[in-house]
């Protein structure tokens, strides 16, 4: 978790050895990918340098993946084969879209749909080139990479090279959402000539060698497609299903509000891969970094009791995660619209956009200072969209 990241630097100063695991140099901030995708932003702007980040605040960078975590013996193994100890181990390895066919593009970890950008500005540089694009999953995430999307294709004025076609299983786009809402993108996206197709399931996907992708469901004739995007649900990672730590039946680890993993008093875990026990929250960013200062304060605590010689503090001892009463959402459209919800509530606004824009921007500028520190106000809240105008 970043914020524990950036405040490392007093615990390596009191002496404390922190490492940082990670397979990727760089964190993508998913809040602003699907802007990425639709030509917003360029790559450089989304990302965090994790490398740097660590030895600035003189924290061991370990570029690799987690295989498998011993809590007995307090020691995490990677998948190159090292075995790393920790006193104290916090957790914020995100989730991951199950059963991925092979070819698909996924969108957990959200690194892995770099891929689809290079696609789309392939398809773009090149004035005779079209591009077939499958959207499975019609949630937050598959919908809002979809507008942006044809938003793109649209500000291009190339809307007839893009076919795309957003596959949902459920009987409605955006499950869950509030009904103005999710008639709202459906609109979008249908007069931007995408293909909405809900109460529909993805039986097979193959990924012939040099072909076009075929998309295979229940209910209509099977799709070619240039490119497959896996936005399904989530579950936990590999690292979590090993049986070491307790999951939840989606394999996500399960914590006290305290964010101690259940009877591990010296793990911690936050975001996409926590579970925490007595709390319904949905797999969004919002949740994530709001659990961050409350991650950072409670590992601060139980490294201060280590280190004075103490037992781990108990949970009555650390903060408690308090979420919000409502999860609020704001989704860009790929126009000047922002789409804003929380519970039942919804609007659409430009001004909403904005709103996204200086939240996003605001906290991604606390680590990646090259990209953002000399970002006027003006910067922090544009209003820039895939295409400008409302459609």
């Amino acid at each position: 978790m970043l914020p524990s990241l950036v405040h490392a630097d007093t615990w390596t100063q009191a002496g404390i050895d922190v490492t940082l695991i990670d397979p990727q140099q760089h964190l993508y901030y998913s809040g602003m990918v699907p802007e990425y995708l639709g030509g917003v932003y360029d790559e450089e702007d989304v990302r965090i340098d994790l490398a740097a980040q660590a030895r600035q605040n003189g924290v061991s960078f370990v570029q690799d993946a987690g295989a498998s975590i011993d809590p007995a013996a307090r020691v995490v193994k990677t998948r190159a084969g090292d075995a790393i100890p920790f006193d104290v181990l916090a957790l914020d390895v995100g989730s991951a879209n199950p059963a991925v066919p092979r070819g698909a593009i996924a969108t957990k970890p959200i690194a892995d749909i770099r891929p689809m950008a290079s696609q789309i500005e392939h398809t773009l540089a090149d004035a005779n080139a079209q591009l077939r694009l499958v959207v499975v999953g019609g949630g937050a995430a598959g919908a809002e990479v979809s507008m942006n999307v044809t938003g793109r294709f649209a500000g291009a004025d190339r809307p007839s090279d893009l076919d795309l076609t957003v596959i949902e299983q459920a009987d409605r786009l955006l499950p869950g959402f509030p009904a103005g809402l999710r008639t709202d993108v459906a609109d979008r996206l249908r007069r931007r000539g995408a293909t909405v197709s809900t109460g529909t399931t993805v039986t097979n996907v193959e990924s012939p060698k040099d072909a076009p992708a075929v998309v295979q469901t229940d209910t209509a004739s099977p799709l070619r497609a240039d490119a497959v995007l896996w936005a399904t649900g989530t579950v936990g990672p590999p690292l979590l299903r090993d049986g070491a730590l307790p999951t939840d039946d989606t394999g996500f680890v399960q914590t006290t509000r305290s964010l101690q993993v259940q009877n591990q008093p010296r793990l911690f875990a936050a975001g996409d891969c926590a579970t925490i026990t007595g709390l319904d929250l949905a797999r969004v960013g919002v949740h994530a970094v709001k659990q961050g200062p409350t991650l950072r304060d409670n590992l601060h605590h139980t490294l201060q009791s280590l280190g004075a010689g103490a037992d781990v503090p108990s949970p009555n001892d650390l903060h408690t995660f308090r979420p919000y009463p409502l999860t609020p959402l704001i989704l860009s459209t790929g126009t000047a619209d922002g789409l804003w919800t929380a519970g039942p509530m919804w609007a659409a606004h430009p001004w909403l956009l904005r709103l996204k824009h200086g939240v996003d921007r605001r906290w991604i500028r606390q680590y990646a200072p090259e990209r953002w520190d000399t970002a006027s106000w003006r910067d922090q809240f544009g209003a820039e969209s895939a295409v400008s105008e409302h459609t």
